[in-house]
C-alpha cells in the first residue's frame, strides 16, 4: 500500500472516531431533558411520561422512582426542559449569554484529494466575536496556519468571518461553525492563496461560568494558485 493511501486510511479512520464521539455527545445531551407536568391546582411533576393514553391519561415516573398516574382534564401543560435544581434555575445550561466572546483554536488539518492538492497543515486561530443568545454567534478571526508540502514548511494568515450555531442550551452544547475569508501570503514559497470554506461540527463543554472547552471535526476548501487544497481539520480550543 502506498503511503498516500494509508495516510487517507488513517485520516478516513481519525475522522469516523470523531464523528461517532460527537454523535454521542448529542445523545448524551437530549438524555438531560426531563419531561415537566403541569397541574391545574398548580403543582408540578417533573420525570418521565413512562405512558400516555390520548385525551384520557397520563403516567409519569418522578426522579425518585415514584410513578404518578394524572386525567387528562387534571394537566394544563406539558412539556420537556433541561433538569434544573430545587430553585428552578438552570444548573446545566452553557453559560452561552449576550455579550463579547472570545474563541482560541489549536488543530490540524489532513490533506485530502486526489486531482486537488492535498497538503497537511498545523494552524493557530483567535476569534472575537459576539454572542447574541445561547445559541447563536457571530465572530472576526485571524491567526497562522502552517502548511507542510514536501520538505518546505510555508507560512499563511487567515482573515476569516465566524457564524456558530449551538443545537442546545446545556452543559454539553453540539454546535456547527461555518468560517468564510480569504487567506494571505506571509512567505514567497505558497502562492497563490485566495479563498477559504470552512464548515466544521462539534461540541462545548463547559467547564466554568463563562468558559467552555472545543472540540471538533471540519473541511477546509482553500483556493490556490494551480488547484484548490483540501483537508480534513480536527479542532481543540477554548471559548471565553
Amino acid at each position: 500500500m502506498s503511503r498516500k493511501n494509508l495516510k487517507y486510511l488513517q485520516m478516513k479512520k481519525i475522522f469516523t472516531i470523531f464523528l461517532f464521539l460527537i454523535i454521542g455527545m448529542v445523545a448524551f445531551a437530549q438524555q438531560s431533558y426531563q419531561d415537566v407536568v403541569y397541574l391545574k391546582n398548580g403543582s408540578i411533576i417533573r420525570g418521565t411520561i413512562i405512558e400516555q393514553v390520548p385525551n384520557v391519561s397520563l403516567k409519569i415516573e418522578t426522579v425518585d422512582k415514584n410513578v404518578m398516574v394524572y386525567k387528562m382534564d387534571e394537566i394544563d401543560k406539558i412539556s420537556k426542559e433541561p433538569i434544573a435544581n430545587v430553585s428552578g434555575t438552570s444548573t446545566k445550561s452553557s453559560g452561552l449569554k449576550s455579550g463579547y466572546l472570545g474563541i482560541l483554536n489549536i488543530g490540524y488539518g489532513f490533506g485530502v484529494g486526489h486531482d486537488s492538492k492535498g497538503i497537511d497543515f498545523g494552524k493557530f486561530d483567535f476569534i472575537n466575536g459576539y454572542q447574541f443568545n445561547p445559541y447563536f454567534s457571530l465572530g472576526f478571526g485571524t491567526g497562522l496556519k502552517f502548511y507542510f508540502e514536501h520538505s518546505n514548511t510555508s507560512l499563511v494568515i487567515p482573515l476569516f468571518a465566524d457564524f456558530r450555531a449551538h443545537f442546545i442550551d446545556y452543559m454539553v452544547s453540539p454546535y456547527v461553525a461555518i468560517g468564510i475569508g480569504y487567506t494571505l501570503e506571509a512567505t514567497p514559497e505558497f502562492r497563490g492563496l485566495g479563498f477559504m470554506f470552512n464548515p466544521s461540527l462539534g461540541a462545548s463543554f463547559k467547564i466554568s461560568k463563562k468558559s467552555a472547552l472545543n472540540i471538533g471535526v471540519g473541511y477546509l476548501m482553500q483556493k490556490a494558485e494551480g488547484g484548490t487544497v483540501n483537508s480534513i481539520n480536527l479542532d481543540f480550543g477554548i471559548s471565553f
